[in-house]
């Protein structure tokens, strides 16, 4: 049902993005771009990465040290799985590709990654805070409010909220484990034994996986590395605008690296939430829309499509491949991580 659910989603979308532009003008686009930029576009996203599983090593020390090097494949392969599974399914199999390789709990590991997605939204949430005095935000969101029909102020809650209240919740979880862990025994009273055993164990590990949020020395470290890692994601936007002469429609270089900074933000905050592979039609939808609607720049329609088009497809591609390079080299098959 979930990968019907997220392929259905993904068909509406991209159906949507397809039918609100000119598809001629669109090629015309993708034809005439200088595509040379893929290749530092895509030497910036795998440095992204390699910024992420250094990431995911502090979070990761207080279980079992590992490596940044040894982390890296396992971050690529939970990256491919994302692009081609849906509902963001790719995080099991991270989690669990993880444990198969360095013996790391599986559930531990899988609530660092959701704490991973945390820092990643507020690192977003932060650019967006650096800009605000240089670009009319308010402007963009009410050309949001108006284009989904939400009223501004619910959008912009909508967008801070759930990643600010989730970082609280878990934050004072790590603080007082123990009493989160007698007050959930206590809910789960009335279960059969074994069912309570069971989530008892669960609990127990994944209130292992959060214990770094308990220490201000690491939730810095952890938000310190956020910035690299989002900087070089912001690289691969700039220089694939590039390719597309979308520094024509703004006033200077300096202008359009912070509507990159803008886009960026906005694009990967609306896209985590769970659909299709890949955010295959969210993402489109999304970094289309902002390039449009922008508060810096206007972008032909057509042109912000061809772009947000070959984008993804250099976010993509290079991971799925990559990833599969990595999982024959270990005698492994995606299908196989899923089951």
């Amino acid at each position: 049902m979930k990968y019907w659910i997220g392929i259905g989603v993904s068909i509406i979308l991209l159906a949507y993005f397809l039918f609100t532009v000119d598809i001629r003008r669109m090629l015309d686009a993708l034809a005439g771009a200088n595509y040379w930029y893929i290749i530092p576009s895509v030497a910036m996203y795998f440095v992204s990465v390699y910024f992420r599983s250094m990431r995911w090593s502090v979070m990761l020390r207080h279980l079992k040290p590992v490596g940044t090097h040894r982390l890296f494949p396992v971050v690529i392969v939970g990256y491919m799985a994302n692009n081609l599974l849906p509902m963001r399914l790719g995080e099991l199999v991270r989690s669990y590709y993880l444990s198969q390789r360095e013996g790391v709990s599986a559930t531990s590991a899988l609530v660092t990654v959701f704490v991973e997605r945390i820092f990643d939204a507020l690192a977003l949430l932060f650019f967006i805070a650096v800009i605000t005095p240089f670009v009319p935000i308010t402007s963009l969101a009410e050309d949001f409010s108006a284009f989904l029909g939400i009223p501004a102020g619910l959008l912009m809650l909508g967008l801070t909220l759930p990643f600010i209240g989730a970082f609280c919740v878990l934050a004072l979880l790590a603080a007082y484990p123990e009493q989160t862990h007698s007050i959930v025994l206590r809910l789960l009273g009335r279960l059969p034994e074994k069912i309570t055993s069971i989530l008892d164990g669960l609990l127990t590990r994944a209130l292992e996986g959060i214990a770094p949020l308990r220490e201000p020395r690491i939730l810095a470290a952890l938000f310190g590395l956020s910035i690299p890692i989002w900087l070089t994601e912001v690289a691969v936007f700039w220089l694939m605008g590039y390719s597309f002469g979308i520094d024509q429609y703004h006033d200077g270089h300096i202008q359009m690296a912070v509507n990159m900074v803008l886009t960026t933000a906005i694009t990967n905050i609306g896209g985590s939430i769970p659909a299709a592979p890949g955010g295959l039609g969210l993402f489109e939808v999304i970094a289309r829309e902002v390039l449009v609607l922008g508060p810096l720049a206007t972008v032909d329609k057509p042109v912000a499509g061809g772009y947000v088009v070959a984008l993804h497809a250099v976010i993509l591609l290079p991971v799925i491949v990559l990833g599969q390079i990595i999982l024959w080299t270990s005698h492994l098959s995606l299908r196989r991580l899923s089951r």
